[in-house]
């Protein structure tokens, strides 16, 4: 009796546990403009922490770390002039952690509190979900203007990049 419930339980954790986050299918993206040329940076390096509704099989809370350290715009002296600008040896993660995720018709509403450059704001973001094979994606955008986070905005010929940055997301998990 105790192995047909030990084998039972081995089954069931088998078929029945939460997806898995994967970091190879997983980025967060900046995209910056200038009068001259518009660039991005791409970090795969994410660390995740999720915590699922089992019932519903849905996301109740999500934390995200980013190191300012590991965006990659294919061109290593605009990275390290990034790591200057964002003063990385001080302010070294970019931090977001979920308060609320609501699961609508439209997608998912995720609010929740961004950390960047030393401070602290609330945010709201729209996030879709997508099955592709065997994976959950789950990708939006959030806008992020750097003066909100007391960025100095760099420059090239004495113009200054657009306050304005689109962040991009992605993050999957195996199901």
């Amino acid at each position: 009796m105790m192995l047909l419930h030990v084998l039972l339980s081995f089954i069931l954790t088998l078929f029945f546990q939460n997806p898995s986050f994967e970091t190879t299918a997983s980025s967060v993206t900046y995209s910056m403009k200038h009068k001259l040329h518009n660039w991005e940076g791409v970090s795969k390096d994410l660390k995740v922490a999720t915590k699922w509704n089992e019932q519903k099989n849905e996301i109740e809370q999500i934390s995200i770390v980013v190191n300012v350290a590991t965006f990659n715009s294919g061109l290593s002296s605009r990275d390290s002039h990034m790591m200057e600008v964002l003063d990385g040896l001080t302010y070294p993660r970019i931090i977001f952690s979920s308060s609320n995720v609501q699961y609508t018709p439209d997608g998912i509403l995720v609010k929740g509190k961004l950390q960047f450059h030393g401070v602290e704001k609330m945010i709201e973001t729209k996030v879709k979900l997508e099955k592709v094979n065997r994976k959950w994606m789950f990708t939006g955008s959030l806008p992020v203007l750097l003066e909100d986070y007391k960025v100095e905005r760099p420059g090239l010929l004495f113009v200054k990049v657009d306050n304005l940055v689109k962040i991009d997301f992605q993050v999957a998990y195996n199901n």
